[in-house]
């Protein structure tokens, strides 16, 4: 027999200390108020549990929101970056020919423009 961690014979002892303490008269009082006092310890322990479990749940329920929350926002901006990456896309394979209808040379085929021409100077 193990009771809170307290054996057979440690239970005994624990016993007969009470009765010559306490006295045979007045143990089964003290006996039942200590019995009341665990009973009361697990009532509170069951109430704080409960609460801690409530509590838990209501965070549980807010993580779940704010996750589902977030998840969308991600999927907005990849949305978002997508289209954006498309466009930028599209406009880099027409520039060219915006380019060449605009009538200018692209880039690489312009010349550079003309020097000024400066007299030679007579080292004097």
């Amino acid at each position: 027999m193990d009771f809170f961690g307290v054996g057979a014979q440690e239970l005994i002892l624990i016993l007969v200390i009470g009765v010559l303490v306490v006295g045979p008269k007045r143990l089964p009082e003290y006996a039942a108020q200590i019995a009341r006092t665990v009973r009361q310890l697990r009532g509170y322990a069951t109430d704080v549990t409960s609460t801690m479990r409530e509590e838990l749940d209501e965070l549980t329920r807010e993580y779940e929101t704010m996750r589902k929350e977030l998840e969308g926002i991600r999927r907005d901006a990849e949305k978002d970056m997508d289209s954006v990456t498309r466009e930028v896309d599209r406009t880099v394979r027409e520039a060219p020919a915006i380019i060449e209808s605009s009538g200018e040379p692209p880039p690489s085929r312009r010349l550079p423009p003309p020097r000024k021409q400066t007299p030679p100077t007579d080292g004097a």
